[in-house]
């Protein structure tokens, strides 16, 4: 067992780790941090994502304040340029000194940290300042967590990250899970030439997501104050989404069907196009169990014969955790503070901790957990707005120059223009939409 000191204890190199860190790096050039990560190399998710994975936002508004990704536009970086890029981070950290990087480590509690190729090594840290938990979001890839359903001998089943050395070897593709990994699944086999027809798409929950066409740099501001005007004069949750697509963002794959599920994930109107011509949509519910000749869903079942590959894309990838304290003693919870926007959170969590107030004052920026359903969207774009409002009023200057601050890249006018609109909109928003969310579960419950 080896004692060693740190400042900050930081469990997890994903990109909400590297964001927290680097807010600290760069402020204070007096701060020892240790980072701890199971994986061989910073990236955290992004090293277990499938290779052809990109970006869902523009890299404007990715990885940490102090270096730009890609061109810092629009661009939708591949998974090799993000872990490029978090690589060059992670090199400048290490050669400051200032910062040591334990790749293939597990924090076990109390300052412990073991190798995880030798278990006999235990290092022990006194950390002088926090421990930060990087990793309670819990973001879940295909290629490291079984599905949750049952697939007997026999049935070839992969997680989506295989896809790229078997697309052209099998007559008929199951993809499983409607999430953004299931789109892409069926967006890469549409550009690798595999038929419409030979696709069979299992969509257990139709879900409402974000038009990414609306989602870029100059935009996003005005998009979400559409919705936040929305949520004031619309009476349901429904007629919020109703009113929001096309005109706020927001689209479905189906028009005659109203979805349950909001997650967040972004498509493009050119990728949507070709979603809507998949004519093999399942839609009788979660994958139960798959054997060697039928698919058994939640309603029914489902027959398959000759070649069939089935693509595993049921992977949480943005759940919903409950809110924790971010700020406690000797320790800080890294959690999202505007609606799906991790990595400007954890910059922001780090750049309150500078700050000289007390735990007490530093939680009044409250977790905003990921929306599951679109009765959480209400509530998740109200506490976004008082977030953002509060953030304000704390350090204007530090968020009118973060880039991972969506408002950041607007003209200065823009900026302070929907700044002021935004707090005259909040008055009176949480209660209006804790009401919405309240109505909305009790007619789900009858």
């Amino acid at each position: 067992m080896i004692t060693k000191e740190t400042d900050y204890l930081i469990i997890g190199a994903g990109a909400m780790g590297m964001a927290f860190a680097d807010e600290l790096f760069t402020r204070d050039s007096k701060l020892q941090l240790t980072i701890v990560d199971r994986r061989a190399r910073a990236g955290g998710h992004w090293v277990d994502a499938y290779p052809f994975v990109r970006l869902h936002q523009p890299a404007a508004f990715y990885g940490v304040n102090s270096l730009v990704l890609g061109n810092g536009t629009t661009d939708l970086s591949s998974k090799t340029e993000i872990l490029d890029y978090y690589n060059l981070v992670m090199g400048k950290f290490e050669k400051s000194g200032r910062v040591a990087f334990l790749s293939e480590h597990e924090y076990k509690g109390d300052g412990q940290v073991v190798d995880v190729n030798n278990p006999d090594k235990v290092l022990t840290y006194k950390v002088n300042k926090r421990i930060v938990d990087a990793t309670y979001m819990k973001v879940e890839v295909p290629s490291t967590h079984k599905p949750k359903y049952e697939v007997e001998d026999g049935v070839s089943l992969i997680p989506i990250n295989e896809l790229v050395d078997h697309h052209d070897k099998w007559d008929d593709f199951y993809v499983i899970g409607n999430g953004k990994t299931g789109m892409d699944a069926v967006l890469f086999l549409l550009d690798k030439g595999v038929p419409n027809d030979n696709i069979h798409w299992i969509c257990p929950n139709q879900a409402w997501f974000f038009n990414r066409d609306d989602l870029q740099v100059g935009k996003v501001a005005s998009v979400v104050l559409k919705q936040v005007s929305l949520l004031r004069k619309t009476k349901n949750v429904n007629d919020l989404f109703l009113k929001s697509e096309g005109k706020a963002g927001i689209d479905r794959l189906d028009n005659d069907v109203i979805p349950k599920k909001w997650r967040c994930a972004t498509v493009s109107s050119p990728e949507l196009e070709k979603l809507r011509d998949i004519k093999n949509i399942i839609k009788n519910g979660r994958v139960t169990k798959i054997t060697t000749d039928k698919v058994i869903l939640q309603q029914g079942s489902i027959s398959y014969s000759g070649k069939s590959l089935f693509v595993d894309c049921s992977a949480n990838a943005l759940s919903r955790e409950k809110k924790t304290p971010i700020f406690s003693t000797g320790k800080i919870t890294l959690q999202s503070i505007l609606f799906c926007q991790q990595v400007f959170s954890a910059a922001a969590i780090a750049r309150m901790e500078m700050t000289n107030i007390s735990d007490a004052k530093k939680n009044v920026i409250s977790p905003v957990p990921h929306p599951e359903f679109k009765e959480d969207w209400p509530l998740t774009l109200a506490e976004t707005v008082e977030n953002l409002i509060l953030l304000h009023r704390q350090f204007p200057l530090w968020m009118f120059r973060s880039r991972l601050n969506f408002m950041s890249h607007e003209s200065i006018f823009n900026y302070f223009y929907y700044s002021i609109k935004a707090a005259r909109l909040n008055p009176g928003l949480h209660k209006k939409a804790k009401r919405m969310h309240q109505a909305s579960l009790e007619v789900s419950e009858r």
